[in-house]
């Protein structure tokens, strides 16, 4: 339980102190409403939560790299600024995956739903 506890503190800390990550946030609950509404099955569901987490965890890892291209690097460094324009790079593709995947899931059941 003890590595829970932290766990929970990173994920508290970074919706705490990371603007995209609130915005994440929101969009994972956007995310989660649509699927409620428009009736995602399970199988939809799990393409919808892999997508999700995949954001968090890119985003989780791009600020965990930050803080420590930060810790040893605190002086402008042209290695170290890459380093975060790669990470960052890396929570933009997994986010525009996850843009595809919810389109995707959510427009042929959003139609569906406007037909009947």
């Amino acid at each position: 339980m003890f590595g829970l506890k932290h766990a929970i503190n990173g994920l508290v800390e970074l919706i705490k102190n990371e603007r995209n990550a609130r915005f994440h946030l929101v969009s994972t609950a956007v995310v989660i409403y649509v699927g409620w509404s428009v009736g995602f099955e399970v199988s939809e569901w799990l393409w919808i939560s892999l997508a999700v987490a995949g954001v968090w965890v890119a985003e989780l890892l791009n600020s965990s790299l930050e803080r420590i291209t930060d810790m040893v690097s605190p002086q402008q460094s042209e290695l170290a600024k890459k380093a975060k324009d790669y990470a960052a790079g890396a929570v933009l593709v997994m986010a525009i995956w996850a843009i595809i995947v919810f389109l995707l899931v959510a427009v042929p059941r959003i139609l569906l739903n406007l037909m009947l």
